[in-house]
């Protein structure tokens, strides 16, 4: 067994170039916080094989939205671009990891997706559900540009140390209504959620900034991944 604990990122997807992408942050976050990372292209047949080679798993963002008819709405003009065969793939891998107890980060939209899975609901656009603006950051999106409160007592606390912390989130989606057993752990100053995180598991949590990269702003952040990969560690005992 490798001292590493492997950690699996799903990848993005360039439909009309035919190539997955992903963000070398990603990848130096794991390394960093000690992870082995194991890059995942989509493959719904594969996703028990996966999660067998698996100690961990980042659920990662992208541009493009939850599908709505996942938490049971039709899907309005405001709502995004979709990439249906990346978000199958990764609802069954999320879903098997959560089952499995194995340490999940999600990240973003992988944020977002947890809260599906568990049975929540999202807001479709922050502007035209909850008059809510101002959350889809310009450029450098690696520099935080609000902050986030966070919920003492939780997981994220613990592991960030702060009651609040600066976050650079970029999205016009949002986590409406929490689903079973969802925590909301952070929040934006207008009351958005920024975190989530999951209590009946051992490590479950879903950021939707991108602590990868503005760690290298604030260092607090890396301890996200360092929470991650401790936890997948802590699993092998």
């Amino acid at each position: 067994m490798t001292s590493r604990p492997r950690i699996g990122l799903t990848l993005d997807a360039d439909e009309a170039r035919r190539r997955y992408e992903l963000r070398s942050s990603y990848v130096d976050a794991v390394l960093a916080a000690g992870g082995l990372p194991i890059l995942l292209p989509h493959a719904a047949e594969a996703a028990a094989a996966y999660l067998a080679l698996l100690d961990g798993l980042v659920v990662t963002g992208g541009a493009f939205d939850v599908p709505p008819e996942l938490y049971g709405e039709p899907r309005r003009k405001q709502c995004g671009p979709l990439k249906p065969e990346r978000t199958a793939f990764e609802k069954d891998l999320l879903e098997a990891a959560l089952a499995a107890r194995m340490p999940v980060l999600g990240v973003c939209g992988g944020m977002q997706l947890m809260n599906v899975v568990r049975g929540g609901t999202l807001y479709q656009d922050l502007a035209a559900d909850a008059g809510l603006s101002g959350h889809e950051q310009r450029a450098p999106k690696d520099v935080p540009s609000h902050e986030a409160a966070i919920v003492p007592g939780t997981h994220l606390a613990a592991l960030v140390g702060a009651e609040t912390v600066r976050v650079n989130s970029t999205h016009h989606q949002a986590v409406k209504d929490p689903g079973a057993g969802v925590l909301v752990s952070a929040r934006a100053p207008d009351g958005v959620v920024e975190a989530v995180e999951l209590p009946d598991l051992p490590f479950a949590i879903g950021v939707q900034w991108h602590p990868e990269a503005a760690a290298r702003h604030d260092p607090r952040h890396a301890a996200i991944y360092r929470g991650l990969v401790q936890a997948a560690r802590d699993a092998w005992r």
